[in-house]
């Protein structure tokens, strides 16, 4: 008897033992690191922010293995009370449960916005180029008068070729209608009126100094802003004041956007003027596929760091201008005594000034003493900004910066 009251006892205390056990238990599992929407949290010391005693019996909480995430509801699912703001890290722990991402069926909404005319520029005698916001296509022109239309290339920029050049004092109405990807139309009506073929045309970029060991010769880069004949026109140097030197642009038509660069010295049997449409002919030094390269005969020095530079159309109005200064100073020195009546028909055509608009001195310079004797920097216009015809357009470029025939570094 004694035995079984024995036995009987045991077993009580072990049941008891374990029941004390699962109290204890804490479920940890490895943090996931795609943490769900909810994470279902689990406090790790048990009996902290425990609710009040109620008398109603509290519902059974489900185990927590055993509830299927992707099949469960809202209320299905539970959040054990912790007090997060007091809680360590230690304490908080994530299921590692892997979440279905969830379809999303919304469409993708687009912004479709028509297309605006910008502007258009005349890109050559027979070429027009339309600017709008977005790309184009089912591009319809006519011109009044009649102008013959050899191609058209739409997309954002619309390019129009026409069989003849266009006239002289003739004014034109260009109608353009065009639509977009989505149907959008969009009609224009422009007019053009061309007096000249003068172009508008830029100094861009100088080299001072000369390299005999590397057939580098000095040259003075043009870059054309509106397409034009360049006849007539004349680049002036004038270092020396008895005897300047000026040279004459061929009589040649030149594109929007091309540069032409004007070779000081000619030394080697490979420079070729390039007088046509192949910008190519020219294999000299310092020669460019992109550009239309021209070589002044001769190896005599023409231009220096201290110096002036001009062009000038067939009419005599100044088209650009720029001022060096080697050695800046109050005063120009006693062989640049001329410059100073130069600079002040300069400033009165508005083709140089100083950065406060008023009559330039020798301050006013383009300042080229870091140059020294260096045949791979250049003076070059900051490529892209206003023309102000003062020297902050203009900056000294490093040791083989100088860029012949291409954009600007």
């Amino acid at each position: 008897m004694k035995h079984v009251f024995v036995s009987f006892v045991m077993i009580c205390s072990l049941l008891l033992a374990i029941s004390g056990c699962s109290n204890d238990f804490t479920l940890q599992l490895e943090p996931n690191l795609e943490v769900p929407e909810k994470p279902v949290i689990i406090q790790k010391e048990p009996g902290k922010n425990k609710p009040e005693p109620s008398y109603e019996e509290e519902p059974e909480e489900p185990d927590l293995e055993d509830i299927d995430l992707e099949e469960a509801d809202d209320d299905d699912i539970y959040y054990l009370d912790i007090d997060l703001e007091e809680a360590d890290d230690d304490d908080i722990y994530y299921l590692d449960i892997e979440q279905e991402e969830a379809d999303d069926d919304e469409p993708e909404i687009i912004e479709i916005v028509p297309p605006e005319f910008v502007d258009f520029n005349l890109l050559s005698k027979n070429e027009i180029r339309f600017n709008f916001t977005t790309a184009v296509n089912n591009v319809f022109c006519a011109f009044t008068p009649h102008q013959e239309i050899e191609s058209i290339q739409d997309g954002k920029t619309v390019k129009i070729n026409l069989k003849e050049n266009l006239e002289l004092q003739t004014e034109f109405l260009i109608a353009l209608n065009v639509k977009d990807d989505w149907d959008n139309s969009l009609s224009v009506e422009v007019p053009l009126l061309v007096n000249d073929w003068i172009p508008k045309i830029e100094i861009n970029e100088l080299r001072t100094e000369y390299s005999s060991s590397a057939s580098r010769a000095e040259y003075i880069e043009l870059k054309v802003k509106s397409a034009g004949n360049l006849e007539g026109l004349k680049l002036y140097i004038m270092w020396d004041a008895k005897k300047p030197y000026i040279f004459d642009l061929p009589a040649i038509d030149v594109k929007q956007g091309e540069y032409v660069v004007i070779h000081l010295r000619t030394l080697e049997s490979t420079c070729v003027n390039e007088l046509g449409e192949d910008l190519s002919e020219s294999t000299g030094t310092d020669s460019s596929p992109n550009s239309r390269d021209l070589w002044v005969p001769g190896s005599t020095k023409l231009l220096h760091k201290t110096d002036i530079v001009y062009l000038q159309d067939a009419n005599g109005r100044i088209l650009d201008a720029v001022i060096l200064n080697e050695e800046p100073d109050e005063t120009w020195k006693k062989n640049q005594s001329h410059f100073a009546k130069i600079i002040e028909d300069l400033y009165n055509s508005g083709a140089w000034k100083s950065e406060d608009g008023n009559l330039p001195g020798p301050l006013d310079a383009v300042d080229t003493s870091e140059i020294k004797s260096s045949a791979t920097k250049s003076i070059s216009r900051h490529e892209g900004k206003e023309n102000t015809h003062t020297a902050k357009d203009w900056y000294i470029t490093k040791t083989s910066g100088a860029t012949p025939g291409e954009r600007n570094k």
